[in-house]
């Protein structure tokens, strides 16, 4: 029995762990795996990873490992490996039914899985998981890549030198078929072309094999993504069970002054969080990063301010410069902007 259970050893359980740890909350980490990172030992198949930014919160700086713009992503495993070695982590357990395990919360951080997409005929095809990543394989060949993400372009890249042609389509190909050694596509807009290959590069989808309506599931597009949430989550745990205030900061209630703050604040929110600004008095507190559901007072994400009175949306700003913003909360404030 345990107070949290996360499961999954990746960027977003071990980043969670972290919290967990440092909080002296009773937690245990299960991972399928011997060992941390497994997604991240087999994919990207060409080892480079598309960003640098890779740390998580309460580590160690990841330019210790790799200094590159586009590190390899053994760097990475070395540095989740790192991560790990303080947590609470159990490898080797794999979870395929909760009901097995007694915790009071369970966080799903099981990660993703690559997508195949429903494509008549696709069963035909190779996939990014299995295709060689050896350019000399595909010398001479006509080759077909389903996909318009990195995973297919890092692939197109990869066999440009080699193969006679490459076509990189997305979610135009309708039909394939296997004729002889060749593949005959279905393209919309272009007909049917054939190819000696077809490799599918269709991305990946978070693995929903564990979810459950009292779960939490952590997940996220980048690692970036991953850390602000698992953040964002922790902090709404340790309110909801601990008592814990969700950590703030005071700002002058001043149009001027939440100008100043939003415009730069808005460039720096990740998808699916915003600031919350509650004004009390002469002073206004601002809540970084919390879950898009909120709906109190002036609700901040990356694209727009929307400002709430007792849950009901009344105002909204798109335009998250310092003037724009000035005049909208002078107006929302009714108080005179500052010269």
């Amino acid at each position: 029995m345990v107070e949290y259970l996360v499961i999954g050893a990746g960027p977003a359980g071990l980043q969670m762990g972290s919290f967990l740890h440092r909080a002296g909350r009773d937690y245990l980490v299960v991972e399928a795996d011997p060992e941390p990172a497994g997604f991240f030992r087999t994919f990207p198949r060409h080892r480079v990873l598309s960003t640098d930014d890779n740390w998580l919160f309460d580590g160690v700086p990841f330019s210790r490992y790799s200094k590159r713009s586009f590190p390899n992503a053994d760097d990475l495993v070395r540095y989740l490996e790192d991560f790990a070695r303080p947590l609470n982590v159990r490898y080797n357990t794999p979870v395929s039914d909760l009901s097995g395990y007694h915790a009071r919360h369970v966080i799903i951080a099981t990660g993703k899985k690559p997508h195949l997409p429903s494509i008549p005929g696709v069963e035909h095809a190779e996939t990014y998981a299995s295709a060689s990543t050896d350019p000399t394989e595909y010398a001479g060949k006509r080759v077909l890549i389903i996909g318009r993400g990195h995973s297919a372009f890092e692939t197109a890249d990869n066999i440009s030198a080699t193969a006679r042609l490459t076509h990189t389509v997305g979610r135009t190909v309708q039909r394939i078929r296997k004729e002889g050694e060749e593949f005959v596509a279905t393209i919309d807009g272009t007909g049917e072309l054939r190819y000696d290959r077809v490799v599918v590069c269709a991305g990946f989808r978070r693995d929903t094999t564990l979810d459950h309506p009292q779960a939490h599931v952590l997940t996220g597009d980048s690692i970036k993504a991953i850390r602000h949430a698992a953040r964002a989550l922790h902090r709404t745990l340790e309110a909801e069970h601990h008592g814990v205030p969700w950590p703030h900061r005071r700002l002058r209630n001043r149009p001027d002054a939440l100008a100043a703050t939003v415009a730069t604040r808005a460039g720096e929110i990740p998808d699916g969080l915003a600031d919350v600004v509650v004004t009390q008095g002469q002073h206004a507190l601002l809540y970084d990063e919390m879950p898009t559901a909120e709906r109190n007072g002036f609700v901040i994400t990356s694209t727009q301010v929307r400002h709430y009175r007792r849950n009901e949306l009344i105002a909204v700003e798109r335009r998250l410069h310092r003037k724009p913003l000035e005049r909208f909360f002078s107006q929302q404030l009714a108080v005179p902007c500052i010269a």
